[in-house]
């Protein structure tokens, strides 16, 4: 994915050399964005984000990698690097510089794993990710029967409420809304052709069709395709 971004990263670090230059790879609305941020370190040899930077950033989108450089220095990553990467759960891409190879450093625990996605129907599409994440908060439900694509214009309903009953989930009012509900969505179609899950605050989890994963507002599209909310029963 940076490889999209490879040249707008190799300008920033142009302007920040010989400083550490750093940014970080996001995903807003299901659409990856490389977002050069200040490195505030006094050492030349170190990046430090700026906390209300980076604090903003967490809560307008995914933060899926974390890009620094190495200026006249190998890639390889410092002891700082491998530590910090295991603090923050979040994928590090260090460069060289000028030389820009890359390597990847990947945390012992991801914390972003269910985040910037590639979409494949049937293999990562919003009923894996949905799956995926209630598993991430303790909630195991069985795998789906083979969907057929574009069901819903064959007439299949794949999210009735027989079948979410079978996976433990019981419907309730969308103003009942809470953390961790499972939310069915029927865009431009009255057969239920999308899921996500409900993080609060008007905030859900997903993946769309030629989307990356991510959370995103329910505001001002999704709100109106909700066709069904279900909740865990323990």
């Amino acid at each position: 994915m940076i490889d999209l971004f490879f040249r707008e990263i190799q300008k920033h670090f142009e302007k920040e050399y010989p400083k550490e230059a750093c940014g970080l790879l996001v995903v807003k609305k299901g659409k990856p964005e490389w977002v050069p941020c200040k490195n505030i370190a006094e050492e030349k040899d170190e990046f430090l984000f700026d906390s209300l930077e980076y604090i903003k950033h967490k809560r307008t989108s995914d933060i899926i990698g974390i890009i620094h450089n190495h200026p006249d220095g190998e890639a390889a990553p410092s002891e700082a690097d491998i530590a910090n990467c295991n603090s923050l759960g979040i994928t590090y891409y260090i460069f060289s510089y000028p030389e820009m190879d890359v390597h990847i450093l990947e945390p012992e625990i991801n914390t972003t794993e269910l985040y910037g996605r590639e979409y494949k129907f049937g293999v990562a599409d919003c009923f894996e990710a949905s799956r995926d994440y209630l598993a991430s908060v303790g909630i195991d439900i069985f795998p789906r029967i083979p969907f057929e694509d574009d069901w819903w214009k064959k007439d299949i309903d794949y999210f009735t409420d027989e079948m979410m009953e079978e996976w433990g989930f019981k419907p309730v009012e969308l103003k009942e809304a809470q953390k961790n509900d499972v939310l069915i969505f029927n865009v431009r179609s009255h057969i239920g052709n999308h899921c996500g899950i409900y993080l609060g605050n008007e905030v859900f989890y997903h993946h769309a069709e030629n989307r990356l994963s991510c959370r995103e507002s329910l505001h001002p599209f999704w709100a109106q395709n909700i066709k069904r909310v279900y909740r865990y029963v323990t």
